[in-house]
């Protein structure tokens, strides 16, 4: 899957420079199935790309199975945007994404909505 336009700024020079040393060190197991896999893909367990320290090294099927949620929430998204999906809270639009990308109104309407 190519990544978002917006998003690249996080994957350059230092990035790769950090998975080869996070693959290195955890060999070619994946960290969900502790099976052997000669291809590893490391993944942001938060979906968050500017937090690099929660990191995992997945083989395919379970890099898909750790993103399934995420992937399902952003499906449901805009594919209602599409269709003209009007929301209860802008907050429930706004979910499946990080806490840096959401507009800072409705994340402050969220979070005074947690405090009533």
């Amino acid at each position: 899957m190519p990544i978002r336009r917006e998003l690249r700024k996080f994957y350059g020079h230092a990035w790769r420079k950090s998975r080869a040393r996070t693959l290195a060190l955890l060999g070619n197991r994946c960290s969900r199935c502790t099976r052997e896999h000669p291809r590893l893909n490391l993944a942001h367990l938060l979906h968050d790309p500017k937090r690099g320290d929660l990191v995992g090294a997945f083989c395919p099927s379970c890099h898909a199975t750790v993103d399934a949620r995420q992937r399902h929430a952003m499906t449901r998204r805009t594919r209602s945007r599409r269709n003209g999906q009007l929301w209860l809270w802008d907050e429930v639009e706004w979910a499946p994404f990080a806490a840096w990308m959401i507009p800072r109104a409705v994340l402050e309407r969220a979070q005074g909505r947690l405090f009533e």
